[in-house]
């Protein structure tokens, strides 16, 4: 019994005293992934939510945490990739895309061109540069409200229109109009109204000189674009300090003592 246990000892030993194998991938020193930030501050790292652009495609980084991607210059199409994101840092940032079955997450590389933010996503060759907005394509000059004798129409960048007729004669006549709007690949204007017996409000689109749409013909009348309110700017001379007594949409500052009747 006592021989046992001191064979079961050496053993123990033995075991203990010797090394683990170790293999050459794990004598191999990987090599440090170094960023070139070119100056980028990282205790003030920059926004990257917003519009991002490369001369083929478009990215939307959201602040929900969501993403999407064009390969166009196209927002109107729908993305070719959606996805989530997160920040590792101020130099990197990360896409995974919903898709099935599932790919991997995508790096992206921050850098700084002419004090503009690049980034970089791994496996491609063209960075995205940071932009204040997307490129302007023919169905932004269709978006916004309208107005005339004709009603109020507003197309909404989600493709959606809304016409609120013009006050109303008769309660026979219709009130309004909701649907569905996109353009053809020659420009033509389609749309689509939810009621499917209903006609389309606008019956002609009128062009300017410049080839942009500058009025819509509807069986109610002309939609325009509203004037820009101007902004009336303050003499040289009229630079006052003093609290005005009267309010802010009386024209004159004369006052007089209320008439009474007797």
């Amino acid at each position: 019994m006592f021989n046992l246990i001191a064979n079961l000892a050496l053993v123990t030993c033995v075991l203990a005293a010797t090394p683990p194998e170790v293999s050459d991938e794990a004598r191999t020193t990987a090599e440090p992934v170094i960023v070139t930030t070119l100056q980028m501050d990282p205790e003030k790292p920059r926004p990257i939510t917003g519009w991002w652009e490369t001369p083929a495609g478009l990215l939307k980084v959201s602040e929900d945490g969501r993403y999407r991607r064009w390969q166009s210059h196209d927002r109107f199409e729908p993305p070719s990739e959606i996805g989530r994101w997160h920040r590792q840092n101020h130099a990197v940032f990360w896409l995974e895309p919903y898709t099935l079955p599932r790919k991997p997450r995508q790096r992206a590389a921050l850098s700084l061109q002419d004090d503009v933010l690049m980034a970089l996503l791994a496996g491609e060759t063209t960075p995205f540069r940071k932009v204040t907005a997307p490129p302007r394509i023919r169905e932004d000059q269709f978006l916004g409200r309208w107005e005339g004798p004709g009603g109020a129409i507003t197309f909404q960048i989600d493709q959606r229109y809304e016409w609120v007729a013009p006050k109303r004669t008769s309660i026979a006549e219709l009130a309004g109009q909701r649907g569905r709007w996109y353009l053809l690949e020659d420009d033509r204007l389609v749309m689509e109204p939810l009621v499917a017996t209903q006609v389309p409000v606008i019956e002609q689109v009128i062009l300017g000189e410049d080839g942009g749409v500058v009025e819509f013909v509807t069986f109610k009348g002309a939609l325009r674009r509203p004037p820009a309110k101007l902004v009336r700017p303050i003499a040289e001379g009229d630079k006052s300090t003093a609290p005005n007594p009267s309010p802010a949409s009386t024209e004159t500052v004369e006052t007089s003592a209320p008439e009474t009747d007797g």
